[in-house]
């Protein structure tokens, strides 16, 4: 057993957790219900991601990589053809007229 992730936000070992079980990759969060009693600070009983076998850590870790840190994104505003309204980049119609997003 290895230990990957530590953290008190239990929502995003959860994720993480998901993401190995679709790999196939056998692993469990120690801890669990730790962060939901108390705001634990002492490492030995924060959730934790765990790897059942050590070999598997290199092939998590890099699965895990792009979620862990993602790239950032661009922050640029593109301005709607039909309407003239400003959207954020992630936004591929827009929020006022839903018109596409111009490539």
């Amino acid at each position: 057993m290895r230990d990957l992730l530590t953290s008190l936000d239990s929502t995003r070992l959860g994720y993480y957790k998901s993401i190995l079980d679709e790999a196939e990759i056998p692993c469990f969060i120690r801890n669990e219900t730790t962060a939901q009693l108390a705001n634990i600070f002492i490492m030995p009983l924060q959730p934790t991601l765990c790897l059942l076998n050590d070999a598997d850590y290199d092939q998590a870790s890099a699965l895990l990589r792009s979620y862990h840190s993602p790239q950032p994104s661009s922050s640029e505003e593109w301005l709607c053809p039909a309407c003239k309204e400003s959207n954020p980049a992630s936004f591929d119609l827009c929020w006022n007229c839903q018109a596409t997003k111009p490539e």
